[in-house]
């Protein structure tokens, strides 16, 4: 700490130690041994224990005997003997014998001696990452009771998707061939640090009546490697999955959480020195599998995507105060609860890079079980920055309340699971472990026949009322897209919120339909256009303007060594095209209409050949050239001439406009019925996908998100062992960048009502493409009916098509 290289030991146990009132009542912990290292003899030993919700003498000593425990160790009743002793005058000396020796705990009477042979580990330390992104390490608590290698690499896929840097293993009893060949596979990744923690490992300290396997002890064990190597540690056990906040442009990292608690540890001045997040439990775990879900073997992560509608106290949280239920219910319910630290079966993030923050042994559910203590070091994040998902809820199963629980639909946004699944696949070791056998869920769990009771989210789902309005049911269209559920009878169709189906993007676009009337004018011409295909990696890209299409075309050539060549789409999947993946990039709608406009101006101006006045055409929307004869007029716009001292300086300058660009567009959004765009770059990207003659879409493999473009062509590349840092044409290497000039409009002129009109437009996208609407765009959804007549009844579509306004 604070440069002094301090030497100190993990344990657990009975030492000669005494719990003492000082001169101010406080308890103070006085040791009766020293420790001695190489020539260093007898310097004073210190021990730092865990503080409780009782004195430290209770959960020290006390505790125990009133129990009759003779356990030596850590245990249930809250008996705290994990601690850490430094021996703070001892020097650690780099090259000198002192690092070799062992050191030696005694007591001056002979009653305690302990004699410690194992390597030291000298705290490292390394810079934060060169981004400034903040670094986060994983300390599972020690895994027990598994069997199954499926949930194990989901978990480790979804927290590294999810922004994990490493994960921490203590492995008691999971020693199963697969389950060995995992954790050897994520070690040869170096994504792991593996340690044996089985009773024969620890010399049988780890047994059971040791607390759920020395779980405090491997917590700070994991701490005290961590310190100086990340930001932060996150604490937590197999059943409990982190995720950070879905309305980023990497929805789900845990990111979002760390730069919060780091803003929290800043301003409080270090005194803040981690942070506790809720704990949402995923009951949906007592849910038996359907056929079709065991047969597809879908993700685990995937299937499991419900949690209980609200915290159920006592079993996590402490009802402060029963009433009457506010909303007519003939039980009472809980108006104000507790859902902090153990009440609320919380998890917890520690400051890991801030080294003058002494170590310390760690609790469950907070840094420890003192929650006075903790009010004062730990901030509570809200669960929209970070939180765990509990798969777990036996507190409710020993109830009998599993039946009438009330659920609500939480999926894991896709850009993880889509990655997760990624990952296995492209793994060849892993996913042959994985697809060895079909798993009927998670081992800890007996799972139940029981319907889901759901209710919205977000407090959405309402009955129709006397004005008429329609109920939005995102989680009925959920069980039923899942196979799970069916329209009600006397139902047409469901209203529901884009993004909120738990499907992958490519499984969206299959139910998805383009209606040929409306959209008739974004269909491509005909089933055959140009795709960039790779013979020999056997991928095919099917180009989407302004999503990454240049970026897209240039990797497809440059390190797939694919050419350009029209293709019949009715052919993608079939014949000759059979075992080519079939791929694209897609696009937030709203982002993407910026560009779609920017690029279609520039294209049809006044200005370019076959626009011109002279060559016959009129423009559908000629007030947005008003007073524009040459592009030297419109540059004069966006790059004025007291601003520039060249007209070279305009091409790669930011806009200098003064809102005349803006409000053009913000007219045109509102004038233009989203059914006849003036250049293909306003196409919507559905169709580009879809056939004309039937509105549903070509046959595609995989879907990408231009917000995560780079980690995309990182992942093609290893799977088919393409080198991206072999110089590119240019010279330069990696994944390049498409074009990019800055936008002629300011968009800091265009309104949130304009915005919210763009997104109407685009209403097909989000609904198909299952993203979720942007702020500050809202009260757009979208319809699912079982009206198709081509074998696939399902059809997604928007609630209502655009119309001019």
């Amino acid at each position: 700490s604070n440069g002094k290289m301090t030497v100190a030991v993990l344990g657990d146990g009975i030492v000669p130690l005494r719990i003492e009132p000082n001169q101010d009542g406080k308890e103070e912990v006085s040791t009766d041994f020293t420790c001695s290292l190489g020539d260093q003899n007898n310097v004073k030993a210190r021990v730092v224990l865990m503080n409780g919700h009782k004195t430290l003498n209770e959960h020290y000593f006390k505790q125990a005997a009133s129990k009759k425990d003779t356990w030596p160790f850590s245990g249930n009743g809250d008996k705290f003997r994990t601690m850490i002793i430094f021996c703070d005058e001892l020097e650690y000396k780099h090259g000198s014998g002192s690092k070799d020796s062992s050191l030696v705990l005694s007591s001056a009477d002979g009653t305690f001696f302990v004699s410690i042979d194992t390597p030291f580990v000298a705290q490292g330390g390394q810079p934060s990452a060169p981004n400034g992104k903040l670094t986060a390490v994983h300390c599972l608590t020690p895994l027990y009771g598994m069997s199954e290698p499926h949930w194990v690499i989901e978990y480790m896929e979804h927290h590294l998707a999810a922004g994990v840097s490493h994960l921490h293993i203590y492995n008691y009893d999971l020693f199963t061939p697969e389950l060995k060949s995992v954790f050897e596979e994520y070690q040869r990744l170096g994504v792991i640090t593996y340690h044996d923690w089985s009773n024969e490992g620890s010399g049988l300290y780890t047994q059971n009546p040791t607390y759920e396997h020395a779980k405090w002890t491997a917590s700070t064990d994991c701490l005290l490697r961590s310190r100086g190597l990340y930001d932060y540690a996150l604490f937590g056990d197999i059943d409990e999955v982190w995720l950070g906040d879905t309305t980023t442009d990497a929805p789900g990292d845990v990111g979002s959480g760390l730069a919060q608690c780091q803003k929290a540890h800043e301003e409080s001045n270090g005194a803040k020195i981690g942070c506790c997040v809720h704990s949402h439990t995923m009951t949906s775990v007592y849910s038996k599998l359907t056929s079709e879900e065991e047969a597809k073997n879908m993700l685990l992560l995937r299937r499991y995507s419900r949690s209980e509608a609200g915290p159920h106290c006592p079993g996590n949280c402490e009802c402060l105060q029963y009433g009457p239920d506010p909303n007519g219910g003939p039980t009472k319910v809980c108006l104000d609860m507790y859902r902090k630290y153990a009440k609320g079966r919380q998890k917890y993030i520690v400051n890991t890079r801030d080294l003058a923050i002494e170590p310390r042994p760690l609790f469950t559910h907070a840094i420890s079980r003192d929650n006075d203590e903790m009010d004062r070091i730990m901030e509570i994040l809200p669960d929209d920055s970070l939180h765990v998902r509990h798969y777990q809820g036996h507190w409710l199963a020993r109830k009998g309340l599993l039946e009438t629980l009330e659920e609500k639909s939480v999926p894991i946004p896709d850009p993880i699971l889509n990655k997760v699944e990624q990952n296995i696949k492209t793994s060849q070791k892993l996913s042959e472990i994985y697809n060895s056998r079909v798993t009927k869920g998670v081992e800890w769990i007996t799972p139940i026949d029981r319907a889901p009771i759901l209710v919205d989210a977000q407090q959405q789902q309402v009955s129709s009322d006397d004005d008429g309005e329609i109920a939005v049911e995102d989680e009925l269209a959920a069980e039923i897209v899942r196979g799970a559920a069916h329209l009600p009878d006397g139902t047409t169709d469901l209203k529901f919120r884009p993004g909120t189906l738990p499907l992958k993007t490519t499984d969206a676009l299959q139910i998805c339909y383009s209606d040929k009337d409306v959209y008739k004018e974004h269909f491509r011409r005909g089933a055959t256009d140009r795709v960039s295909v790779s013979e020999e990696h056997k991928l095919i890209y099917v180009m989407l303007p302004k999503s990454g299409s240049s970026t897209a075309r240039f990797m497809m050539e440059n390190k797939f060594g694919a050419r350009e060549k029209s293709e019949n789409f009715l052919e993608f999947g079939t014949g000759s095209l059979a075992n080519y993946t079939v791929l694209s990039f897609i696009r937030d709608p709203l982002s993407r209409f910026f560009s779609q406009y920017d690029e279609a101006y520039a294209r049809t101006g006044p200005w370019q050949r076959g626009y011109r006045k002279e060559d016959g055409y009129t423009h559908p929307a000629p007030y947005l050239f008003e007073n524009l004869g040459s592009y030297r007029d419109y540059e004069d716009i966006f790059c004025p001439p007291e601003t520039r001292s060249d007209r070279k300086e305009c091409t790669f300058r930011e806009t200098q406009e003064n809102g005349t660009l803006a409000a053009r567009l913000e007219r045109y959004a509102f004038e233009y019925d989203g059914r006849v765009p003036f250049d293909i770059h306003l196409h919507l990207q559905v169709p580009l996908l879809s056939f004309r003659g039937t509105g549903r879409t070509v046959h595609i493999d995989e879907v990408y998100n231009t917000t995560a473009a780079k980690v995309g062509w990182e992942s093609l590349a290893k799977r088919h062992r393409v080198d991206l840092s072999a110089p590119n044409k240019d010279g330069g290497a990696g994944v390049i960048q498409g074009r990019s000039y800055p936008r002629r409009f300011d968009k800091k002129y265009i309104s949130d009502r304009t915005k919210q009109r763009i997104c109407e437009l685009g209403m097909l996208d989000y609904c198909c493409l299952n993203l979720p609407l942007p702020p500050p765009c809202s009260n757009l959804y979208c319809r699912l009916d079982e009206a198709g007549t081509d074998g696939n009844p399902l059809r997604i579509q928007p609630w209502s098509h655009p119309e001019s306004k």
